[in-house]
């Protein structure tokens, strides 16, 4: 059976609406919506109400909020949510990857393309993993969501 994914990258706002950051679904289990990445897009829109990105501001019809959305469930939490999101981007067996491969270049295991792609790779992830937190935290404070329970 496979695994659906809590993390859905590149949604298009309603027109005029802003996605709250913290979306309470409101189903008696705590669950939320962290809407991230938030940022305006110009768009083209058609009769048909389909809708094109585009950055072309002479063709642009519109603008709209495009965002990536990571369903998080109980707890309501900056921990819970960080690694929720840490773990959508990064499952753990890729995470595990990125780390035996650092640690067989560090060994001198691998040979040196190899080595630099692999000591690159994993301090992309660290600077994605750095930047993700700051994020996080950045919006629960904003939103008064506590550290912990």
């Amino acid at each position: 059976m496979a695994k659906l994914s809590v993390l859905i990258i590149g949604l298009l706002a309603e027109k005029d609406q802003k996605p709250l950051v913290i979306d309470d679904l409101k189903n008696g289990q705590g669950t939320i919506h962290y809407n991230h990445n938030l940022k305006e897009v110009l768009v083209i829109e058609d009769e048909n109400g389909g809708v094109t990105i585009t950055e072309d501001k002479k063709k642009a019809t519109g603008k709209r909020w495009q965002y990536d959305s990571l369903r998080v469930e109980f707890p309501r939490t900056r921990k819970n949510i960080y690694a929720t999101l840490l773990d959508a981007r990064y499952p753990q067996d890729i995470q595990q990857k990125l780390m035996n491969d650092y640690q067989a270049a560090q060994m001198e295991i691998l040979e040196d393309e190899e080595a630099e792609a692999a000591i690159a790779a994993y301090r992309a992830f660290l600077n994605d993993r750095k930047a993700i937190k700051a994020m996080v935290t950045a919006d629960c404070k904003e939103h008064n969501i506590p550290d912990d329970l």
